[in-house]
Parts: C-alpha cells; sequence; structure tokens
C-alpha cells in the first residue's frame, strides 16, 4: 500500500477557509477620524509649515524624485539611496509629496471600516514595522496610540525621526532589523502594523513569528501586502531578478497559512481583498503558543519556538 496520502486527505487539508473582513465604519466616519489624526501634526501658521517643510527638503532632499522612483530607483539596493515615502501635510497646503503618496492613510482607514483597530487608540501601545519616512507613525499616534517604530534603513529612519520632533510627535523610532529579534518586546504590544513590508522580507514565516510574539494575549497584527491572484495556497517569487525589491507575493490562502504557523489560531484571521487585489489581514492573538513544527525553523533553538 502507498504511503502517500490520498487525493481526499490532500483536499481536505487545503480547504482552510479564513474570514472575510466586514464593514463597521462608514466612509465619512473615517475621514472624520483620519481628519483627527493629521490635525496634531499640522503647523501653528503658514510661516511654520513652510519651515518645516525647508528643514525636512534641505536635510532629507529625494535621491530620486517620487514620480520616477519605480522606474528609475527599483534597480538599485534600496539601502543605498533615499527617496521621502509617504505623503505629509503640514497644513496652509504645505506638503511633502513622496513615493507612497497617501497610501498610509488609505489603508489605514480601511483598516477602520473593516473595524480591524478602534478609531481611538489610547492606551494601547503600537508598533510601526517598517515606519519608513514616518506616515503611519503619524497616523497612529494621532489615533491615540503610544507608538514605537523599526525601520532598518537608516536615511528613512532618521527622516522619520526628524519630521516626528519637527511636528511634536513624541515616539522611539528604532535603527534595526526586525529580524534582530528582542526578546525584551516580548507580549508587550496590543496592535503591531506591518503595512507593505512582508513581501520585502525573505523569511515571512519567521516575520509573523516574530511580531506574533511581541503582541500580548488579545493583541492584532496588521498586515498589508501585495499579492497574487492565483488559487489554492501560491506565492509568486519575483527575488532580485524583477524590480522592487519583492520577494514573495502569497495568495489570500497562503498569507492565511503563514499567519496560522506563526501562532494565530484560523479563526481569528481576517483577510480582505483590496480593490487594487492587495491583502489585507488582521489576526489576533489569543494565547501564546508553541510553534506547530520546529524542523526546519530558521531560528533553530531559540525563544521563538517556545510559548510566545
Amino acid at each position: 500500500m502507498s504511503s502517500q496520502p490520498s487525493r481526499e486527505h490532500d483536499r481536505v487539508r487545503t480547504a482552510v477557509k479564513f474570514a472575510a473582513a466586514g464593514e463597521v465604519l462608514g466612509g465619512a466616519q473615517v475621514a472624520e477620524v483620519l481628519e483627527r489624526a493629521q490635525a496634531p501634526w499640522r503647523a501653528a501658521s503658514k510661516a511654520d509649515a513652510e519651515r518645516q517643510l525647508q528643514v525636512i527638503n534641505t536635510e532629507f532632499a529625494d535621491e530620486y524624485h517620487p514620480d520616477a522612483y519605480w522606474n528609475t530607483a527599483a534597480d538599485h539596493n534600496f539601502r543605498d539611496f533615499f527617496s521621502w515615502g509617504h505623503d505629509h501635510d503640514f497644513g496652509w497646503g504645505v506638503r511633502r509629496t513622496g513615493a507612497m503618496g497617501g497610501r498610509h492613510l488609505e489603508i489605514i482607514g480601511e483598516c477602520l471600516s473593516h473595524g480591524f483597530f478602534p478609531p481611538d487608540l489610547s492606551g494601547r501601545k503600537v508598533l510601526d514595522v517598517g515606519c519608513w519616512s514616518g506616515g503611519d507613525v503619524l497616523a497612529l499616534t494621532g489615533l491615540g496610540g503610544a507608538v514605537t517604530a523599526i525601520e532598518e534603513h537608516r536615511r528613512s529612519a532618521a527622516s522619520a525621526r526628524r519630521l516626528c520632533d519637527l511636528v511634536g510627535c513624541k515616539t522611539e523610532i528604532v535603527v534595526d532589523s526586525v529580524y534582530s529579534d528582542r526578546r525584551e518586546w516580548q507580549g508587550t504590544f496590543d496592535l503591531v502594523y506591518a503595512s507593505g513590508v512582508i513581501y520585502h522580507v525573505t523569511d515571512p514565516l519567521l516575520f509573523a513569528r516574530i511580531l506574533f510574539a511581541y503582541l500580548k494575549p488579545g493583541g492584532t497584527l496588521i498586515l498589508e501586502t501585495k499579492a497574487t491572484a492565483a488559487a489554492g495556497s501560491t506565492c509568486h517569487y519575483s527575488g532580485t531578478l524583477e524590480r522592487g525589491w519583492n520577494w514573495y507575493a502569497p495568495s489570500r490562502e497562503a498569507l492565511g497559512r503563514w499567519l496560522a504557523d506563526a501562532g494565530f489560531p484560523v479563526d481569528g484571521i481576517q483577510i480582505l481583498v483590496r480593490g487594487n487585489g492587495r491583502l489585507l489581514s488582521c489576526s489576533t492573538k489569543r494565547e501564546p503558543v508553541a510553534l506547530r513544527e520546529t524542523a526546519g525553523f530558521s531560528r533553530p533553538g531559540s525563544w521563538l519556538e517556545g510559548p510566545v
């Protein structure tokens, strides 16, 4: 008798269902909340706004203009140059535009509309992973969160730090790789926010496991990612032979499986297919759990294998 699993067995094992997201807040409510989140960071006068913009433009000039970013800069190692990330509104019609435009507010708005986290983050500790020039940091802090950010690109981290200092946003920005896992952060955060990051890392399961470890029981992980529309548990691999520093673009089911294997319960994983085909997920850590399987884990014998 063959030792291979039956086709029926394969079919049952792949029929994993991850929850879709429902709508909680309407568009007008979301717009109101986002306006509240941005208001604290606008300058008191046009002169102040222009001064702040001048400081940023002088100290953090784009080495590639945002309009050409994806066409020209994407051929280079991301650590070797700097371009501003998210648009920032200093108030009074004064803006710094970036390669990501207003995507940070768009994605946070979608999180709010689907109830992935509340419109008031007061009293909650938030980790922003891959903060770039600080757009997410300001928005999440503006919602009331006590935000810590981590960014491995030194120039980008410095730009976020400078912007926060100029507008009066008090937050910690750590310059480090997320893979330099910090056990002192174990069970610390109510919300971990990683927008547009997981497809830029070479070990997405380890990435998800580290972030699972940093959450408190009951805490939430938000991931937004490039995706493939292919059926089943599938990943599109780009690597370095395509532009954009992209590694694995998962299908909806593949993303769900990464999250389940990182420790999140299947019924605590919601995955939304966004209008542009990308994925937005919200996963709740119910309790500390050990890895389902440690064979082949990229941190053998580490604390991350146990119940975190």
